[in-house]
């Protein structure tokens, strides 16, 4: 009986390594796999986090006249987010305006009597100094008028908004903050043995457990500095085009070879 238990199990082992000799796909996948078969990894937790943020404040004091964005709105580059209320400031640039629309004709009518001999240098230099004084005068209205607004810096969301409209607010006050979806990175704590051998843009896949997705990343740097307590040194990953529902603050999992 044992003599032909063990007679079955040699032409079992025969006819599977005849099967993987003979099939080219799989003698090619035990080949490319083969160098991995060994390999130890270890999982670290990730956090994905926006490259641009920014929290946006009032320049000058006053009431909010105007916010045309509330938290989850995308918002284009160069777009008004909100404004200050500018007071009299529009009617003393568009006073100045009129004034520079007057001074210019006078000053080009001098020049023409000054041909004719008909007036002196001395009310020409007048008049330019008049008209220089009125058009520094809307570039300073123009500058003061440009502090009251809140302008969006770059294509982005807004995920926080710290005020209301027409409530009264003060130079440097938070008003809203905002990040961009499109730009993010991956940020872990690595203990410094495994950190230190990452190389840079060096490719790394991260399982995003709530999306169910795997995603892809660059090692852009290695802190050059380790916790003393943790003895952790902290390693960034570019994103390589995030999906659309992969958003700052998510968590993931990283594999890394065991050194």
């Amino acid at each position: 009986m044992k003599t032909i238990f063990f007679n079955k199990i040699s032409e079992i082992k025969k006819r599977c390594f005849g099967i993987i000799l003979y099939n080219p796909v799989v003698f090619a996948a035990m080949l490319l796999f083969a160098p991995y078969a060994g390999a130890e990894q270890e999982a670290y937790p990730v956090i994905f986090e926006a490259t641009q943020r920014a929290v946006l404040s009032a320049e000058i004091a006053g009431v909010l006249t105007n916010l045309k964005y509330d938290v989850g709105n995308a918002v284009k580059k160069g777009s008004l987010i909100a404004q200050v209320d500018i007071g009299d400031l529009g009617l003393r640039r568009k006073r100045s305006e009129l004034s520079l629309r007057h001074l210019t004709v006078k000053v080009t009518n001098l020049e023409r009597l000054m041909q004719r001999g008909l007036t002196t240098e001395e009310e020409l230099a007048e008049a330019q100094m008049e008209k220089d004084v009125a058009n520094t005068d809307i570039q300073i209205f123009k500058q003061q008028i440009g502090k009251t607004q809140i302008i969006a810096p770059f294509d982005c969301v807004v995920v926080r908004r710290n005020v209301h409209a027409y409530e009264w607010v003060t130079a440097g006050q938070p008003v809203v903050e905002v990040v961009s979806p499109a730009s993010l990175r991956a940020v872990a704590n690595i203990p410094s043995r495994v950190a230190v051998k990452l190389a840079k843009d060096a490719t790394y896949n991260f399982e995003v457990h709530d999306l169910e997705i795997s995603v892809t990343g660059t090692v852009q740097a290695v802190v050059p500095e380790v916790d003393e307590l943790s003895n952790t040194a902290q390693v960034i990953w570019k994103v390589e085009k995030p999906p659309k529902d992969l958003t700052a603050g998510m968590k993931g999992e990283v594999r890394i070879d065991k050194p």
